[in-house]
C-alpha cells in the first residue's frame, strides 16, 4: 500500500511540475531545446568543440570567485588546484567567499587564495533573507547566488569566472574566444521557475529555451552592471532587494544567477556569446579519494566533474 502511495505521489509531482506543464503546452520550444542539445553534442563528436582541444589558450586575464561553506572543504582544495591547472587564461585572484571559518581561511592561505567574509560583500547578510519552503530554510542557497553577483566589486579584471565549490575542471578550457563569452549549455530541460523569475525581473516574455545552469559562468563586469541596472530601474530598488521581493516563496528553487545572467546576454548581447555542451559528470563525494584516476579516465569526454554533497 505504501509503495502505491509513493508511486501516485511521484506521478502527481511529475504531472503538476511547472517545467513539465510548460513543455506540454509549448512542444515547439521543447523541440528547439532538444535540437540545440543535439547540435552541441554533434559538434563535440565531430571534434569542433573548442574546449576539447588540449592546446587551447587565451591571453585574456580573469579572476575567479567561489562561494563556499565548511561542508565544501573536502572538495574545495581539488577545485582550486583544477582551476589553476586547467583554466587556460592568465588568472589573477582566486577569491573564496565564505562565512568566517578557520578551515576555509587556512585553506586559502595554503592555496594562495583571497578569503572574503561573506558578511562584508553586500549590505545584507543571510539572516536578512526570509526564504522557507515547506519548512526548509533556503536562505543560504539564495544568498550565495547574490554573493556571486556582488563579488564584481572584489575583483580587478573585467572578466571573472564564478564557479561552484564542488565542481572540478578536468581538462583544459577557456571561456572567452574572439571577444565572445563561451557558455556551457546544460543538456537537461530548463527549470521553468528560473525563467519565470527572469521574466519578472526584466519584464520580458523570454521562452524557456536554454539552460545556463552548468555550475560555472564567465562574467563580464560591464554586462553584469547593465543587468543589475536594468533590474534596479524596473523596480526602483537595489538589485538584490528586487530579487528578494520577487522570488516565488512557494518554489524551493526560484532564482538562478547563472540562468538570469545567461538569458540577459542571450537577449541583449547576441553577438557576444557562444554555446558549448557542458559535458558534466556528477559523482558521489566519496569518489574524491580516486580523483586522479577518475580525471584521467574521464577527461576525454567530460569538461567538469561535480561532487555534490547531496549525491550520497
Amino acid at each position: 500500500m505504501k509503495r502505491k502511495i509513493n508511486i501516485v505521489s511521484k506521478i502527481k509531482y511529475i504531472v503538476t511540475h511547472p517545467t513539465i506543464r510548460y513543455y506540454v503546452r509549448n512542444p515547439l520550444i521543447l523541440l528547439r531545446n532538444r535540437f540545440i542539445v543535439f547540435s552541441l553534442t554533434l559538434r563535440k563528436i565531430m571534434k569542433k568543440d573548442l574546449n576539447f582541444y588540449d592546446s587551447i589558450f587565451s591571453d585574456i586575464p580573469i579572476d575567479v570567485v567561489l562561494t563556499a561553506i565548511d561542508k565544501d572543504y573536502d572538495v574545495l582544495g581539488y577545485v582550486i588546484d583544477s582551476i589553476r591547472e586547467n583554466i587556460k587564461h592568465p588568472i589573477g585572484d582566486i577569491v573564496i567567499i565564505s562565512p568566517k571559518s578557520d578551515i576555509i581561511i587556512n585553506l586559502c592561505e595554503e592555496k594562495n587564495c583571497r578569503f572574503v567574509d561573506e558578511n562584508t560583500v553586500l549590505p545584507i547578510v543571510r539572516k536578512d533573507i526570509d526564504y522557507f519552503v515547506d519548512g526548509v530554510d533556503r536562505s543560504g542557497w539564495l544568498f550565495q547566488q547574490l554573493l556571486k553577483w556582488g563579488s564584481s566589486s572584489l575583483v580587478n579584471n573585467e572578466y571573472f569566472l564564478i564557479t561552484d565549490a564542488d565542481t572540478v575542471f578536468c581538462r583544459p578550457q577557456i571561456f572567452i574566444n574572439n571577444g565572445k563569452i563561451i557558455f556551457s549549455f546544460n543538456d537537461r530541460l530548463p527549470h521553468v521557475p528560473y525563467i519565470k523569475a527572469y521574466r519578472k525581473l526584466l519584464g520580458t516574455n523570454t521562452p524557456a529555451l536554454l539552460n545556463f545552469v552548468s555550475h560555472h559562468s564567465m562574467i563580464k563586469k560591464s554586462i553584469l552592471s547593465d543587468l543589475k541596472r536594468s533590474i534596479e530601474e524596473r523596480f526602483s530598488k537595489d538589485w538584490y532587494e528586487a530579487i528578494l521581493l520577487n522570488i516565488d516563496k512557494k518554489e524551493s528553487s526560484s532564482f538562478s544567477e547563472y540562468d538570469t545572467y545567461g538569458y540577459f546576454v542571450f537577449n541583449n548581447y547576441k553577438d557576444k556569446y557562444l554555446l558549448e555542451h557542458w559535458c558534466n559528470l556528477s559523482l558521489k563525494r566519496d569518489s574524491l579519494r580516486n580523483l586522479s584516476q577518475i580525471v584521467e579516465s574521464k577527461m576525454s569526454n567530460y569538461k567538469t566533474i561535480s561532487f555534490h554533497s547531496y549525491n550520497k
